[in-house]
């Protein structure tokens, strides 16, 4: 039923586009740039040599037009370079097909595209015709997480040849200059550093945590492929602290939370399950076997952080991947057992609660209006890229648009519900000794008329240490706990029971059963 929904949604905004965008025939004499107002990149290889590969830098002269906003033009810089990038982006395109690259400036002529922050380094992503990836940057902005990226969408030619809509965007990498600009986190080159966790894990240098495992490949500091140069210490040992700490029996008031910047870890987990980026998604992520393109970084003396936001173009359930773990209504948090973790932390979990529920009206929902606006700009673009690319597939586009408003929608409505709910952590009680444990109930807004009690009543084998009491944690959120723990008097033999914690919120209540277990010796 949701494929046929899908479907005559994109009928229906099909027709609607063709309404609207009259003239929109094909006419093999009128040129992409004469068309629309999207800029045209021009490149042009050195004797109309080849980009053939990911690791050859070619030399070439580039050229930038925007006939929309002419102060981004820039003239022909000849003796600039560049070469392929990607991974599954690059090898599982034919040689004649589109292909993702990477441009590099000459030092000395650093470029300021679109009245970004200068680099040499800049990125010609193949997905110009899609909004995936412009929808993940964009929702990053609102929400405040540093060092997203910008995103251009652009027509490429190149040596003449017309290659499609790109996106133009950063390389991301741990900011040259040390200011900190999109895509660029501002990291001391020689004490701070830029990770890649990602399954591949096929660059050097690279580790594995010792908990959880993790795959993480390091970007910045840059001193050689070897891995045990003490370069690298800093790296390997913030890391294996912060999860070794989550992994601790102690966690989470084991001091995890003085080592990360849980506003940046809420930001970018947000994007990412708002997209349901399959990089992170997709099926074996729940067992820490599939985690990709997953960035993080920590300046000289700073929290580790989350960021920059990058591979989202295989998000929104791409068609490839229809299913029911895809659906929008589905799975509402990251599943690889890192980032469930945090969790696991009340503390982290009432700040996402925060800043979902402060941003859901005005920076989230508002991404509907986003996607429609975006759709009309780069429609006659995208419809060039296809029929260069997909001429047999002439509304793709109008599908695809349609696709990710309805899923946005949908996936938006059911998070809100989700992160609205009061939550209790842990869900569950196995005491191993007659230590107290706490118990702590996490919402949106106060709690009202909140109970506690044992199923067995009286007779339970389990007593209450410290009373329900709740706090408010500052941005609307709120966390009430409770301490148990067993009692002195019992005798040898496994003990059970269930608390039950009961209240309102936001008008509606709630009811959770904590199952427990004690064994006596």
């Amino acid at each position: 039923m949701k494929t046929k929904k899908f479907l005559i949604f994109s009928v229906t905004l099909a027709f609607i586009f063709t309404l609207v965008f009259t003239g929109c025939e094909h006419s093999d004499n009128i040129a992409p740039s004469q068309r629309d107002s999207l800029p045209v990149i021009n490149i042009d290889t050195l004797n109309s040599a080849p980009v053939a590969n990911r690791e050859t830098w070619v030399t070439m002269t580039f050229s930038l037009t925007d006939s929309a906003n002419p102060s981004n033009n820039i003239s022909a810089l000849s003796n600039q370079q560049i070469r392929g990038r990607g991974n599954s982006t690059w090898e599982m395109v034919p040689p004649d097909g589109k292909k993702p690259y990477r441009i590099r400036f000459r030092d000395h002529q650093q470029q300021t595209p679109f009245g970004l922050p200068a680099a040499s380094n800049w990125v010609l992503l193949r997905s110009g015709s899609d909004l995936n990836t412009s929808f993940g940057f964009e929702l990053g902005h609102r929400l405040g997480l540093e060092y997203t990226c910008s995103y251009n969408h652009v027509h490429l030619y190149l040596n003449g040849d017309y290659r499609g809509t790109y996106l133009f965007t950063e390389h991301r990498q741990a900011d040259p200059a040390g200011i900190g600009a999109p895509g660029r986190p501002k990291v001391d080159l020689n004490e701070g550093w830029l990770v890649e966790i990602d399954r591949r894990y096929d660059e050097e240098p690279r580790f594995r945590t010792d908990s959880y495992n993790l795959p993480v490949m390091v970007k910045t500091p840059d001193a050689g492929i070897n891995i045990s140069s003490s370069a690298y210490n800093i790296v390997r040992n913030d890391l294996n602290e912060l999860a070794n700490l989550m992994a601790s029996d102690s966690f989470p008031e084991n001091g995890y939370r003085n080592l990360v910047d849980i506003d940046s870890f809420v930001k970018y987990f947000i994007v990412q399950t708002v997209i349901k980026n399959n990089d992170l998604f997709r099926p074996g992520a729940e067992t820490g076997a599939e985690i990709g393109s997953t960035f993080f970084y920590k300046d000289k003396g700073g929290l580790i952080s989350a960021g920059p936001l990058w591979d989202l173009d295989w998000s929104f359930a791409p068609w490839e991947f229809e299913g029911e773990f895809f659906l929008p209504d589905t799975v509402p948090y990251l599943i690889h057992p890192w980032f469930r973790r945090f969790h696991e932390d009340p503390v982290f979990h009432v700040r996402y609660k925060e800043i979902w529920n402060n941003n859901y009206r005005n920076n989230i929902l508002t991404m509907s209006d986003f996607i429609v606006n975006l759709g009309a700009k780069i429609r006659t673009g995208a419809l060039e890229n296809l029929e260069r690319w997909s001429p047999d597939d002439p509304y793709q586009f109008d599908w695809h648009v349609g696709h990710i408003k309805d899923y946005f929608l949908t996936r938006a409505a059911f998070l809100h519900t989700e992160y609205n709910k009061v939550d209790v952590l842990p869900d569950s009680g196995n005491f191993n000794s007659a230590n107290p444990k706490t118990f702590t109930l996490v919402s949106f807004g106060d709690m009202t008329n909140l109970t506690a009690m044992f199923e067995k009543g009286s007779a339970s084998a389990f007593e209450i240490v410290t009373q329900l009491t709740q706090t408010p944690a500052g941005d609307g959120g709120s966390l009430a706990a409770i301490t148990i723990k067993p009692k002195a008097s019992l005798t040898a033999g496994t003990h059970t029971d269930v608390l039950v914690l009961s209240g309102g919120n936001q008008g509606g209540t709630f009811n959770h059963r904590v199952s427990l277990s004690y064994m006596a010796q």
